[in-house]
């Protein structure tokens, strides 16, 4: 009998981000993707990524990575992989281009393998599982799902998709594959449920061209679009666009710059010799001779887009006339943030276009009729909605209900799945599935941990003061002080002196001996002042007792 397949999913269900899939078969282990998760709220951390505990515990029996994709969503935490788990890493011509410089930035080097679609690789010797990479269309180039061949059948991984019947560029997806796959019988289908709440199907690609272009016909002023720097047909249509109307091209942001240069040398991207124009050249041009692409469509605070709006950008101001296109779908959680940035680009006199208010983007993710065509054409035993937070996963497991699987084959809730020669079940076996916290800046080197997020998070919210206080060694007696420095305090101005005093009191009340104790003088006075706050504003700021002994 072939042995069972078990599914663990690792990250992906229930957010949107931190995708990481594990298959196990005979004790060897393939892995499909392996990203990270942007926060969409002030936790004092850059980037989350998955625990990856059980794959480190696991090494000599993982074969090999396979990527769909190269969204950071999906290959974001390769270096924390890929320090302790060095193993072949498969993927796209632009997928492992854009993983190159990653890696490099970490210090970690890998064993990068491209393949194009159609190719079959093994997941490591002596693997019985194997991957068949399939041409898929998506909001980045060179996308692939993943038909993968194991002792227990196929299981199709869609990766991220939509069925873009006239794409800007590169193979339209490969629905005809995924039809044969069908008809031979495909155990298991996971697939990208993002957008399963919205009906219908997802516009092309090619149509984001003639409204960029409609929009771009009437400005009199400069044009700054914001898009994704990964999405390359994105940046094509613009400088397209910009072309018909005899604008050049400046770019802001450093992703941005690095992947228009990656994309032209791997011919992905066609633009004159003419129309690139640097810094400081791009603000002497006449304002209706300059298009500026940037990255921050998000609001994410530190990029180009942002610091344009607050007027902090080394390069450019934003003015009046000016016109400012969000070439994206605002993602859920940041429309906050993104709307901060609209607001101030208006206060600044820009006129701003973005979603729902002109038809300037369309979605990477299939719709419900896309989705559910999916499943038509591999007539999956079983099904898994991947990608999504859980109500995207759950109407998604409505879709499959509607075209035919069985109730009991949708299996949503991201438990581990063994699969094999009488049907699929779910294991009661549990995988760690938390998450790491860690910075950008630390080229996700290092686990920063709950603790210090913790206090990061009642920094940012309640701020820092400081209280010194000096004593006599050998009495205890108060020589001076305490002084007060507060940082990011709300009530501390104009009421120091009441605040001194509500520690004196404190500290008055220790007996002789506590009075000898530092640590004893330390926690009254940090407990005193907190205290104070606390009744005076509501608020527990961080207070840090310094006691110094004379």
């Amino acid at each position: 009998m072939p042995p069972p397949v078990r599914v663990i999913p690792l990250g992906g269900l229930g957010e949107i981000g931190m995708n990481c899939l594990a298959l196990e078969a005979d004790g060897r282990i393939a892995v499909v993707d392996c990203g990270i998760l942007f926060p969409n709220e002030n936790i004092g951390v850059d980037v989350i990524a998955p625990d990856l505990a059980w794959l480190r515990e696991r090494k000599d029996r993982v074969g090999a990575i396979f990527l769909t994709h190269g969204h950071e969503d999906h290959v974001g935490a390769l270096a924390f992989l890929l320090r302790d788990v060095p193993v072949p890493v498969y993927g796209t011509r632009f997928t492992l281009e854009l993983l190159k410089p990653r890696l490099a930035e970490a210090g970690v080097s890998a064993d990068l393998r491209q393949v194009t679609p159609g190719d079959v690789r093994p997941a490591g010797e002596a693997s019985p599982i194997e991957a068949e990479f399939i041409a898929v269309t998506h909001s980045i180039p060179d996308a692939c799902g993943l038909a993968l061949r194991t002792p227990q059948g196929t299981i199709l991984h869609t990766g991220d998709f939509k069925i873009d019947p006239a794409p800007v560029r590169g193979p339209a997806m490969d629905l005809a594959r995924i039809e044969a796959l069908g008809r031979a019988g495909v155990r298991l289908l996971l697939s990208d449920s993002t957008n399963a709440e919205r009906e219908g199907t997802s516009l092309s690609e090619s149509q984001v061209g003639p409204a960029l272009e409609a929009a771009f016909e009437p400005a009199r002023g400069r044009i700054f679009v914001a898009c994704f720097a990964s999405n390359v047909h994105r940046i094509q249509q613009v400088v397209t666009a910009a072309r018909a109307f005899g604008r050049r091209v400046a770019f802001l942001g450093r992703a941005m710059e690095t992947n228009v240069r990656l994309a032209q040398a791997l011919g992905y991207l066609e633009m004159p010799a003419w129309m690139p124009v640097g810094f400081p050249e791009a603000r002497e041009l006449p304002p209706r001779e300059l298009c500026v692409l940037t990255t921050g469509t998000q609001g994410e605070p530190r990029s180009a887009l942002a610091r344009l709006a607050r007027g902090e950008h080394p390069d450019l101001e934003i003015s009046r006339g000016d016109f400012v296109i969000l070439s994206s779908r605002f993602i859920p959680g940041n429309e906050v943030a993104v709307g901060q940035v609209v607001n101030d680009l208006c206060r600044r006199g820009a006129e701003v276009a973005y979603e729902g208010l002109a038809p300037l983007h369309v979605s990477g993710h299939a719709q419900a009729a896309e989705q559910r065509r999916i499943i038509q054409l591999a007539r999956p035993s079983h099904f898994v909605p991947i990608h999504g937070e859980y109500r995207h996963l759950a109407r998604h497991a409505a879709h499959a209900a509607a075209e035919g699987v069985p109730a009991r084959d949708i299996l949503v809730d991201g438990q581990v799945l063994e699969l094999d020669d009488l049907g699929a079940r779910v294991l009661e076996e549990r995988v760690p599935v938390g998450r790491v916290y860690t910075d950008r800046d630390a080229l996700l080197g290092a686990d920063i941990g709950a603790l210090v997020v913790r206090d990061r998070r009642l920094l940012a919210d309640a701020g820092l003061c400081i209280a010194v206080l000096a004593v006599e060694k050998a009495s205890g007696a108060i020589v001076r002080g305490p002084e007060l420095f507060a940082k990011g305090v709300a009530g501390f101005e104009g009421a120091e002196d009441e605040l001194r005093g509500e520690a004196l009191r404190a500290l008055d009340e220790l007996s002789p001996q506590a009075r000898m104790d530092v640590l004893e003088v330390q926690e009254t006075l940090r407990v005193a002042v907190r205290r104070w706050f606390r009744r005076a504003t509501g608020k527990k700021p961080t207070v840090l007792p310094v006691v110094l002994e004379l």
